[in-house]
């Protein structure tokens, strides 16, 4: 099944590279934005929308690329803005296994697997190691959001005690343990999010974004 999936997936790529090689053809590798000291050239653009296009399963047309341009570019600008945060801050650890999870749910969503999602971004022309950099980034920030928050994360027992009482269905022991760890761990999350929010749009107001 996975073979015949693939095939017909690398139809539609090769029928779609016909339009992609004349459009890459008429794009020179300008620079679109500088984010600080970085910069986010019109290759780098054309990379993210067509990534986003092939994973979506949605047809490579110049509207679909037009449609998909702004897009594109926030997703650049927001992974550089972080990736500077991260590089400052010099984060090198994160959940190897999590990253493995992503891709590997990636391919499964095309029918296919991670040997068959290299070979689908090979026949697009996008850069996979791009794809995958873009994920690894957003786990280098949840690293470094949580290094910097970690004593922030206190959670109101009481209230948790609360919302178990309201929610619970049984008296067994460790089904109630089951729902506080989860009540617990939505809480620190949810906390977690809110200061990453937080902190990335102090970011956004202290770095100088230039769009060409």
């Amino acid at each position: 099944m996975k073979k015949i999936n693939l095939t017909i997936i690398s139809i539609f790529l090769l029928i779609n590279n016909f339009v992609f090689s004349n459009l890459q053809s008429q794009i020179d590798n300008i620079i679109i934005v500088k984010v600080g000291e970085t910069i986010i050239t019109s290759v780098d653009v054309q990379n993210e929308i067509i990534t986003n296009l092939i994973l979506n399963k949605q047809e490579i047309t110049q509207e679909s690329i037009d449609l998909n341009k702004g897009y594109a570019i926030k997703n650049l600008v927001n992974k550089s803005l972080k990736k500077s945060e991260i590089d400052k801050y010099q984060i090198k650890d994160y959940n190897k296994l999590d990253l493995e999870n992503f891709t590997k749910k990636t391919a499964k969503n095309l029918n296919t697997d991670l040997k068959g999602l290299k070979k689908i971004f090979k026949q697009s022309n996008i850069n996979y190691k791009a794809y995958v950099e873009k994920y690894e980034t957003e786990l280098l920030w949840n690293t470094l959001i949580f290094k910097l928050y970690k004593n922030q994360l206190n959670i109101n027992i009481v209230d948790v005690e609360r919302q178990v009482e309201k929610i619970k269905d049984t008296e067994d022991k460790e089904e109630l343990k089951k729902i506080k760890e989860n009540i617990l761990l939505k809480e620190k999350n949810d906390k977690l999010n809110l200061l990453s929010r937080s902190h990335f749009s102090n970011l956004e107001n202290t770095i100088v974004i230039e769009f060409k």
